[in-house]
């Protein structure tokens, strides 16, 4: 999964915009404990995960506004959203904006593969939603280097951009295609190329199965267009950092997921990218992309941007409590809930995983790395919070040890965590009371309530 904070109060407004515009739904809204919510779209990809694909290849979008870091976290979308299309207002979540402009935060972003691109340049132009309009070409074939030029519809949402990728040639008219350009020198053009071949990318896309039937939002209909599938995920990178293969999230990653680092650089120096690919994902790429470039908009910005993710995380999980003792793994901050999540199984049939968690929470207290655990069942999750502007997930999948358990999440209290909420309320409960439009029946143990008056359960 791929996941992001929102601003509070914004998740019925990006529930309309994500399966109108980017990708189907994938459970509707639904609540993460009171007033917290997360909605999803789903996404195909040619690898099959841990358990079901229709649950675990989506996008998430998480509103928290009782969390702590949601005050934090919400400006910072303010932020990021007056740098790339100059305003925070919007209809739904159509921002009130005609122009965006390639900048640092535009780095953070996600990208997919369609074979047929035309059908979404086409709603998101009627529709008014600002987004660049980029180009690109990939290789024909393995063994064919004539160029296949890429349209790219880059699409921001509140502090992160989506991308949808696909042949420009399936744009509804050939003057359509006039108004995509070459990536600029100062965008790093080169991590903007999708990795594979036109060939490869319309087999894996032609050989993997949709995980879910896409239904248009205003007629209740099929939709026509066809599933993104994920192939790669951007991590913006200021200056200030390094790309060394050894900075503890590139280590952590390889020693405990296998994954493959591989640096790159420009020809003129300005930009770097370190991809992180695994064996077991064919098809997708992470790339954290380090843009100097003198004129890229936005690279102080970046560097604050890192900077208060960094003193944030300090005070989440080092800092002391006037008013509580927890350990660090229970608290949470909302920046936590921008993060790219792995899972895997540990061993055969899972027997390893108590090992696996021991070692990795063992290296993460050796480089005084805050992380916050949670579990579901028999897996358990781990929300690390490296150094950056994406958290990362670790999910342990199967065969973990039930003997200790560290507690569902739970958008009831600031520190997100059911056992946190069960000490602070003096209950005993082993998930997180919902509102009665999440339940099932629209009811609870305690309450019944009319489901007409879901807005103000919500808020």
């Amino acid at each position: 999964k791929i996941t992001a904070s929102i601003r509070p109060g914004t998740d019925l407004l990006a529930y309309d915009f994500v399966n109108r515009y980017l990708l189907p739904d994938s459970f509707g809204m639904e609540s993460v404990g009171c007033n917290s919510t997360h909605i999803g779209g789903s996404y195909k990809v040619n690898f099959t995960a841990t358990g079901s694909s229709s649950t675990n290849n989506q996008i998430h979008w998480v509103n928290g506004p009782i969390m702590n870091g949601a005050g934090v976290a919400a400006e910072w979308v303010k932020k990021i959203l007056m740098a790339t299309v100059g305003t925070t207002e919007s209809k739904g979540l159509v921002y009130d904006s005609d122009t965006v402009t390639s900048n640092a935060f535009m780095h953070n972003k996600v990208q997919f593969y369609v074979p047929d691109i035309g059908l979404f340049a086409t709603k998101l132009d009627d529709a008014g939603v600002p987004h660049l309009k980029r180009k690109s070409t990939v290789a024909s074939s393995a063994t064919d280097t004539t160029p296949v030029e890429l349209a790219h519809l880059s699409v921001p949402v509140e502090a992160k951009t989506y991308e949808i990728v696909g042949p420009l040639a399936t744009l509804s008219s050939a003057s359509d295609s006039d108004s995509y350009e070459e990536w600029s020198a100062y965008e790093c053009p080169n991590c903007h190329h999708l990795a594979e071949d036109f060939a490869t990318l319309q087999y894996r896309y032609e050989v993997t199965d949709n995980t879910t039937t896409w239904t248009d939002s205003d007629t209740g209909e099929a939709d026509g267009r066809p599933q993104p599938m994920l192939v790669a995920v951007h991590v913006a990178v200021s200056s200030s950092q390094t790309l060394d293969e050894m900075r503890t999230d590139f280590a952590n990653l390889r020693d405990y997921t296998r994954a493959k680092w591989e640096l790159s650089t420009s020809t003129d120096g300005t930009c770097n990218v370190a991809s992180l690919s695994w064996k077991s994902m064919p098809g997708v790429v992470v790339k954290y992309v380090q843009n100097n470039h003198e004129d890229l908009p936005s690279k102080d910005e970046l560097v604050e941007y890192e900077q208060t993710w960094t003193d944030e995380y300090a005070k989440t999980f080092y800092s002391q409590s006037e008013t509580h003792d927890l350990p660090s793994s229970a608290n949470w901050h909302h920046f936590l809930d921008t993060h790219i999540g792995i899972t895997g199984t540990q061993g055969d049939d899972g027997g390893y995983c108590d090992d696996v968690f021991a070692a990795l929470t063992q290296g993460l207290r050796n480089t005084a790395t805050g992380f916050a655990t949670r579990d579901e069942s028999d897996e358990i999750h781990l929300y690390v919070g490296y150094k950056g502007t994406t958290a990362w997930e670790y999910n342990l999948a199967t065969g973990c040890s039930t003997d200790v358990s560290f507690g569902d999440i739970c958008g009831c209290v600031a520190e997100n965590a059911v056992n946190v909420y069960n000490r602070r309320k003096d209950e005993d409960v082993s998930t997180c009371p919902k509102p009665c439009w999440a339940t099932d029946d629209g009811t609870r143990d305690d309450d019944k309530c009319d489901d007409d008056e879901r807005r103000a359960l919500i808020r």
